[in-house]
């Protein structure tokens, strides 16, 4: 009897994860797919053709641009989509709602996410230049991963794609505007932990990279709980 459950409760989650990924790879997001391979196959080649292909920090800006293009579309549009083909009411309907259905969503593209960005790493590694590749991987994949909970957390709030998508770009601007004043800072969200700042040694470097990661690991925390406590809220999506 127990085997039987637990081989229903697998088949449940396979099937979860198939429709989940159908829904994450359906409409747009395979045109952001395509936009990050292109955007990482064009520099990749100019680093390649290049003299100065030893900076890791160029690649690094390389590698996170690729990776808020793969998790901008679904974490942005996804609760719209929902809604444009009325499947949030039956999602509604569902025990549990937020663990069963939109926290298995978001792992996924967040788990499609890094297995991408895994291979890109891979690659650089071998054809530009010989760098721990699983390092790189994670942390790129924090700032990713704190935007992405970010656009999830507000498309909760907002309900259209389009609003989300331009109230993330504002964002996206003011992050960028404080980077320079904020080099140096635990509160830079595009931190490059592989550009240390030169009046800065070593150790007190590693020290600002570890405390900014540790801002954005619990900041995503915070965004997806909110998220999924707004989306308990369903008089708001119907």
């Amino acid at each position: 009897m127990k085997i039987n459950n637990l081989y229903n409760y697998f088949t449940l989650v396979r099937k979860m994860i198939l429709y989940n990924l159908r829904i994450i790879f359906a409409n747009k997001f395979i045109w952001f797919l395509a936009g990050a391979v292109a955007f990482y196959l064009g520099l990749s080649v100019i680093y390649v053709l290049s003299n100065d292909v030893s900076r890791m920090k160029d690649l690094y800006g390389v590698f996170l641009f690729s990776g808020i293009l793969l998790v901008f579309y679904p974490a942005v549009f996804g609760i719209q989509n929902d809604q444009d083909a009325r499947t949030i009411e039956i999602l509604f309907g569902i025990p549990d709602y937020r663990y069963k259905v939109w926290l298995v969503r978001i792992i996924l593209i967040f788990v499609i996410t890094t297995l991408i960005m895994l291979l890109f790493t891979f690659l650089s590694n071998i054809l530009i230049i010989k760098f721990n590749f699983l390092e790189v991987t994670v942390q790129v994949m924090m700032p990713v991963i704190f935007l992405g909970m970010m656009a999830f957390m507000l498309s909760t709030v907002i309900r259209n794609g389009n609003g989300t998508a331009v109230v993330m770009m504002i964002f996206g601007l003011f992050f960028l505007i404080l980077q320079d004043p904020l080099r140096k800072s635990q509160w830079n969200v595009f931190l490059n932990p592989f550009n240390p700042a030169y009046d800065v040694n070593e150790t007190t470097w590693a020290l600002i990279t570890l405390k900014n990661r540790i801002i954005l690991f619990t900041g995503s925390i915070i965004f997806l709980l909110a998220a999924l406590l707004n989306l308990q809220k369903r008089e708001k999506f119907m």
